[in-house]
C-alpha cells in the first residue's frame, strides 16, 4: 500500500548517481520514461483517486484533463450504467435513436468517447431522459498525480524508485544497444533489472493493509452472493455476512 508521493528530481538525481553519468541526458526524454514506466507499473494506488461533479452541456461534458480511468459514476445518488454506442443509444445522433424507452422508464446511462463523458440526460430528444438544467454527474476516478510544474510524481517507495531507475537504464542500454555500443551482457542485464522491479512495485503498490484484507476476507467468505451491487455503490459488499436463525 503507498500512502505518500516524492519529486521526479528524486529519481533524476538518484539516476545520476547510480549510473555515474557526467553528461546531462535529455529531461523531456526522462520524464517521458518516467511516465511511461508508470503506466506500465500501473497499480491502482499510485494513482490519486478523486471526486468531481461535472456539469452537463447538452448531456455531455468534459473529461478533467488528468483523467486515467472511471472508478464510479452517480446521478442524484443513483449508479449510471454503461451504454454500447449502438444506433439504439448514440446520444450524439439524434437522427440515429430509436425510441427505445420513454422519459420516466429510462435508466441513467453513459459511455465514454473522446475525452468527452456522454450521457442520455437531454432534453431534446423523447429517447432520452428529461433532465432540468444544469444537470450535474459526479464521477470518482484516478488520475496521474503531479506537481506544481506538471511532472508526474512517484509513490514514496523504494520498489517504485528503484524500478523508474532501471526503466530508464532500459531505455538508454536499448538505445546504445541498438548501435551496437554496447554488449549484449549489458543490455540484458539492464533488461532483467526492469523486469524484476515493475513487478515489485506493482507488488507493493499492490499489498492490502489490515482493513483492507478484512473487507477482502468478507467479500469471499459469503454464502450469499451480493449479485446487485452496483446500483448500491458497493456499500454492504465489504460488510461482515450475519446470519438469522430462527427456532
Amino acid at each position: 500500500m503507498l500512502s505518500g508521493y516524492i519529486s521526479i528530481n528524486v529519481i533524476l538525481s538518484k539516476l545520476y548517481r547510480d549510473l555515474g553519468i557526467n553528461e546531462e541526458i535529455p529531461f523531456s526524454s526522462l520524464v517521458e520514461w518516467s511516465a511511461e514506466a508508470l503506466n506500465l507499473i500501473g497499480a491502482y494506488s499510485q494513482y490519486e483517486e478523486t471526486s468531481e461533479c461535472l456539469e452537463l452541456e447538452a448531456g455531455k461534458a468534459k473529461l478533467p484533463c488528468n483523467f486515467y480511468k472511471l472508478v464510479s459514476i452517480n446521478y442524484k445518488g443513483h449508479p449510471m450504467h454503461w451504454a454500447t454506442n449502438t444506433n439504439a443509444s448514440n446520444y450524439q445522433c439524434d437522427n440515429c435513436q430509436i425510441p427505445i424507452c420513454n422519459t420516466s422508464q429510462c435508466d441513467y446511462t453513459f459511455y465514454l468517447n473522446d475525452s468527452y463523458l456522454i450521457t442520455n440526460l437531454l432534453t431534446s430528444n423523447n429517447t432520452n431522459i428529461v433532465v432540468t438544467a444544469p444537470a450535474k454527474v459526479c464521477i470518482v476516478y484516478l488520475g496521474m498525480p503531479v506537481d506544481e510544474d506538471g511532472y508526474p510524481m512517484i509513490p514514496d517507495d523504494v520498489y517504485f524508485q528503484k524500478a523508474l531507475v532501471a526503466y530508464i537504464t532500459y531505455m538508454l542500454d536499448r538505445q546504445e544497444w541498438r548501435k551496437g555500443k554496447i554488449a549484449d551482457k549489458v543490455y540484458q542485464d539492464s533488461t532483467a533489472e526492469w523486469n524484476f522491479y515493475v513487478t515489485a512495485a506493482k507488488g507493493a503498490a499492490n499489498m492490502p493493509n489490515s482493513a483492507q484484507m478484512e473487507r477482502l476476507k468478507n467479500v469471499w467468505r459469503r454464502m450469499l452472493p451480493l449479485t446487485n451491487e452496483y446500483d448500491r455503490s458497493f456499500i454492504n459488499l465489504g460488510k461482515r455476512e450475519r446470519r438469522n436463525i430462527n427456532s
